[in-house]
């Protein structure tokens, strides 16, 4: 548990669970600066994590974090799962989560070189659906991942594997990418967002798996594709079509981007987050 050096902060922001959960724990037993300091737990992954819990370690869990003062997480869809775990609707905000749009932008001089980029090591990763509709086809996949997401996978030749990239590189793989396909199983949490918005940033076409939580991030055809989880065939015809139809990508690229510049972005954020924290009254 790092403590704030200043006992005069205005808030203390705790960034994901496990550091929101010391704080929060410090908080309750009254222990400075916490006790009298505002609290703020910026959450990723808290419902889905609540969801797999027995109910004596859910309630304990939430014993825990209910100290408090708000709970960020990242999907309206999410919010039922964290009231009926023990949290308040007051406590609760669904955040607008956004990518970094002055970093991650077009690149029109990129030369779109990649045919398909999945990228993302989270446990939401589905790319056994990617490998199996990619399989027999001229569709060339490349993927950014840990050697654990690939476990158990017959990987055919159109496949070509990389270890973790840093950001700069990553960014330049999704501004080369004909299209991302960010696949994912069906968790509380919107695993994949953070590729499908920093994409989106780029002007890149996204194709994602079609989840509850991940509807809140792209609309079909619109701003992307969504794809039914595990639809093998659904990946093959939607990556298929779109790589052939250069203009098709090009307008959901420019849709996406321009949603991300409106809206899913972290300046609009953090800004939203500082206007809740004053109309809710949590700091002044």
């Amino acid at each position: 548990l790092s403590v704030p050096k200043a006992s005069g902060a205005d808030v203390v922001l705790a960034l994901l669970e496990g550091q929101g959960r010391a704080a929060a724990w410090a908080k309750g037993h009254r222990l400075p600066p916490y006790a009298r300091t505002p609290l703020v737990i910026w959450s990723c992954w808290l419902a889905d994590d609540l969801s797999r819990l027995p109910a004596h370690d859910r309630r304990a869990y939430v014993a825990t974090m209910r100290h408090a003062d708000l709970v960020t997480h990242l999907a309206e869809s999410e919010t039922g799962i964290l009231l009926d775990s023990g949290f308040s609707a007051e406590q609760l905000f669904a955040v607008t989560y956004g990518a970094a749009k002055d970093f991650y932008t077009p690149d029109p001089a990129a030369a779109q070189d990649l045919d398909i980029v999945a990228v993302g090591q989270d446990r939401g990763r589905d790319y056994r659906t990617l490998v199996e509709a990619v399989r027999g086809t001229g569709l060339k996949v490349d993927v950014w991942c840990k050697p654990g997401n690939l476990d158990g996978l017959d990987l055919p030749a159109n496949v070509t594997v990389h270890a973790p990239v840093d950001h700069v590189t990553y960014r330049d793989a999704l501004r080369r990418a004909k299209g991302v396909a960010v696949p994912t199983v069906e968790l509380a949490y919107p695993t994949g967002s953070s590729v499908t918005l920093e994409a989106a940033s780029c002007g890149a076409c996204v194709v994602t798996s079609s989840t509850r939580s991940m509807r809140e991030y792209v609309t079909d055809g619109a701003t992307g594709r969504l794809v039914d989880v595990g639809d093998v065939d659904g990946w093959r015809h939607t990556l298929a079509a779109l790589l052939g139809d250069a203009g098709e990508r090009a307008r959901l690229g420019a849709a996406a981007r321009a949603r991300v510049e409106e809206r899913n972005n972290t300046r609009f954020m953090w800004h939203e987050l500082a206007g809740v924290l004053r109309d809710r009254g949590v700091v002044k």
